[in-house]
């Protein structure tokens, strides 16, 4: 059996999601037709990128552990990424549910690039690997890159006719920027349906598509996305190689990030109005 976990959330898909905001920060002057709301609008979906990648990591971080301790239905020695955290569950045997797993990342425990301090503290009704398992999540002092992650995180395991697939739900949600200046509340779904690879033992071969919505908000500000066309992950190419989300701008300003046609070229089109730009990523 071969661990897919890593493919949910990884590293470049990471630094796929926060494009957006070296974009704004590139392109604030260049922006034509009100740049001021433009910018506003793109600062905001840099937000809710953030935020919709981090929820998903925790997500990414629970499918690890539960791997490597025994309540996700896989046995821990298959191969893949091993996380950093100081696992206990409670109560401690395998087949007692349901049971609070908690994940210690002390004052930080680094997988480079990523940086995780805090702790993650999940209730799970069944294993998680099997369909309609439940997960409930909580955050204690939680950061992820010095971003910090509060509200409530759940999980259903929906899978059917054999089929892997998850979705994960974050209700006030709240993601606070590094030196805690700047935060935004955040909520939505995200679906992972496992597309490719589940016949073979490689997991090199992977592939899952995903959909969701959801909204992000600041005191004066709100963005509301939806995934219209679903992203494709794939673990061969490490990235999103294909998906469309669009958003709107506190009900108004609307646009789209386009992850293009399947080819694996790291690049998305973002379109806001009569702007539109090739990014790299």
């Amino acid at each position: 059996m071969k661990r897919k976990h890593n493919l949910i959330c990884c590293p470049a898909y990471l630094a796929a999601l926060l494009l957006v905001v070296v974009f704004s920060c590139r392109k604030k002057a260049e922006i034509p037709d009100n740049p001021g709301l433009q910018t506003n609008t793109i600062e905001l979906t840099a937000a809710s990128t953030i935020a919709e990648n981090l929820y998903d990591d925790v997500f990414n971080q629970i499918n690890i552990e539960a791997v490597n301790n025994n309540v996700a239905e896989r046995l821990s020695t298959t191969t893949g990424i091993q996380g950093c955290a100081v696992v206990t569950l409670s109560p401690a045997d395998l087949t007692t549910f349901p049971k609070t797993m908690t994940l210690d990342f002390g004052s930080g425990c680094s997988l480079e690039p990523v940086l995780r301090k805090g702790k993650l503290i999940v209730t799970l009704n069944g294993r998680l690997r099997n369909a309609g398992t439940t997960l409930s999540v909580s955050f204690e002092n939680y950061f992820v890159n010095d971003y910090k992650l509060e509200g409530a995180f759940n999980l259903i395991n929906n899978t059917t006719n054999n089929v892997l697939s998850f979705t994960s739900q974050t209700s006030n949600g709240k993601l606070t920027y590094p030196g805690g200046l700047v935060s935004y509340t955040h909520s939505g779904t995200h679906t992972y349906t496992q597309i490719g690879g589940s016949s073979t033992p490689s997991y090199f071969d992977d592939s899952w598509s995903v959909t969701g919505i959801g909204t992000t908000t600041s005191p004066i500000e709100s963005l509301a996305w939806d995934i219209t066309t679903p992203l494709i992950k794939s673990i061969a190419c490490g990235s999103i190689v294909s998906g469309v989300t669009e958003f709107k701008y506190n009900n108004n300003t609307s646009g789209t990030l386009n992850f293009g046609d399947g080819t694996c070229d790291r690049l998305a089109t973002l379109n806001i109005g009569a702007y539109n730009s090739v990014i790299s990523f």
